[in-house]
């Protein structure tokens, strides 16, 4: 699964960046990035461009992951409830 991180540079830059996590490298990795449109590569930004968006994309990440936990959370103590209901309604 990937996810689409949108960000606003200070310089007006909209950079747009499809990434996932990998579980061979136990690490984020950049699928694809676009910087006003345009094709763009992680290693043309400088160290401290690339490492501040390595941190953005961390945070949104963890962001998405607890989403998703949450969200199965929900399922499961509903998948719970209705099986409960559907065995009562068998007495």
């Amino acid at each position: 699964m990937s996810y689409v991180y949108q960000w606003k540079v200070s310089n007006g830059d909209e950079v747009f960046v499809e990434y996932c996590w990998s579980t061979m490298d136990n690490c984020i990795k950049v699928v694809e990035m676009k910087v006003n449109g345009k094709f763009h590569r992680i290693n043309w930004m400088s160290s401290e461009g690339r490492a501040e968006l390595m941190g953005l994309l961390e945070e949104d990440y963890e962001m998405n992951n607890k989403a998703v936990n949450i969200l199965n959370s929900v399922m499961a103590a509903e998948n719970e409830r209705r099986v409960v209901d559907a065995m009562e309604g068998l007495k």
